[in-house]
C-alpha cells in the first residue's frame, strides 16, 4: 500500500469518526434541548397558574370574608375555642344587645375534651325577674351553641316586687373548625313577653278596682228601666240611658239574653277570670 492510499484510508476513518461523534453529539443536544423545552413549557404553565392565583388573591380574600360573615350569621354555630375570658365577654355582649344590665357572679365549674369539647359555667346573682328570663332566652336562642343545663329562680321577700335570686348553669361547645366567638353577630330574638307580673299577689281580701272603658255600661251600678222583646233600656250612674240588644258589649262582657215574659235580662260576664251569668230584673214601681 502506498503512502497516498494509507493517508486516504486514515483520513476516511477520521472523517467517519468525526461525523459519527458529531451525529451523536447532535442527537444528545437535540434530546437535551427537547427536555429543556418540555420543562420550559411545564414551567410556563406553572407560572401562568400561579400568576392567575396571585391575581385572584383579592377575590379569594373577599370571598373568604363573605363566607366567614355567612357562617357567623347562621342560626347556630360552634365557636372555635372557648375560654372563661371569652365566654364572659360574650355574656357582656348579650347584655349590651339586650340594652340592660344584670349583676352576676361568674365561674367555670368543669370541662370535657374527650369525645366532645365543652366547658361548663355557672352564673348567679340577683335582678328583676323579666330581665333574668330574657337573659335565659338570649342564651338559648343566640347564635353561639350553648346548652342550658339548669336554671333556678327564688324570690327575695325583703326586696321589691319581681326581684329574684337566680342561678344558671350552661355549657359552651366548641370545635377547631368553628367560628371565632368575637365574629358572631347579633341575632334578633324577641324579648320575653309575660302576660302579667308573676311575683305580684293576685289574691286580695276584696276585689281590686280595675279600669273599664267609660263608654261601656257597668251592669252592677246601672238600673234596668225598660224592656221589650228585642231591646233593653238601662240608666247608668251618670243618668245616661243605654239602649241595647243581645250581643251588645258591657263592662266585662255582653248582653246574653232578654226574657220579656219574666221582665229580666241576662248578662254574661268575666270579671274575675271565671265566666258567669248575671241576671237583672225590671223593678216596677
Amino acid at each position: 500500500m502506498t503512502n497516498t492510499q494509507r493517508n486516504t484510508t486514515v483520513l476516511s476513518i477520521l472523517v467517519v469518526i468525526i461525523f459519527s461523534t458529531g451525529a451523536i453529539l447532535v442527537q444528545n443536544v437535540k434530546k437535551k434541548l427537547s427536555e429543556v423545552q418540555a420543562k420550559n413549557v411545564h414551567l410556563k404553565a406553572e407560572i401562568f397558574k400561579y400568576d392567575k392565583l396571585i391575581n385572584m388573591q383579592a377575590k379569594l380574600e373577599k370571598d373568604f370574608a363573605a363566607l366567614r360573615l355567612l357562617i357567623a350569621e347562621q342560626s347556630k354555630v360552634l365557636v372555635q375555642t372557648d375560654t372563661p375570658a371569652g365566654t364572659f365577654s360574650y355574656l357582656l355582649k348579650i347584655l349590651k344587645w339586650m340594652n340592660t344590665n344584670i349583676n352576676f357572679d361568674f365561674a367555670m365549674s368543669k370541662s370535657e375534651s374527650v369525645g366532645a369539647n365543652w366547658n361548663e359555667y355557672i352564673i348567679s346573682g340577683k335582678g328583676e325577674y323579666f330581665k333574668v328570663a330574657d337573659l335565659v332566652k338570649q342564651l338559648e336562642y343566640q347564635r353561639a351553641l350553648l346548652s342550658l343545663e339548669d336554671v333556678s329562680v327564688t324570690t327575695d321577700p325583703s326586696a321589691v316586687s319581681d326581684t329574684v335570686y337566680f342561678s344558671i348553669v350552661f355549657r359552651t361547645h366548641y370545635t377547631l373548625q368553628g367560628t371565632e366567638i368575637d365574629a358572631i353577630n347579633k341575632k334578633n330574638v324577641p324579648p320575653f313577653a309575660p302576660l302579667y307580673a308573676l311575683f305580684k299577689p293576685r289574691i286580695w281580701e276584696k276585689p281590686q278596682e280595675t279600669l273599664i272603658d267609660p263608654l261601656l255600661i257597668d251592669v252592677d251600678t246601672a238600673l234596668l228601666i225598660g224592656i221589650t222583646d228585642s231591646r233593653v233600656f238601662m240608666r247608668d250612674t251618670y243618668g245616661i240611658i243605654h239602649i241595647m240588644s243581645v250581643g251588645d258589649k258591657v263592662a266585662y262582657g255582653y248582653l246574653y239574653a232578654i226574657d220579656k215574659s219574666q221582665d229580666k235580662v241576662i248578662f254574661r260576664l268575666n270579671e274575675y277570670g271565671t265566666q258567669e251569668d248575671r241576671t237583672i230584673f225590671l223593678k216596677k214601681k
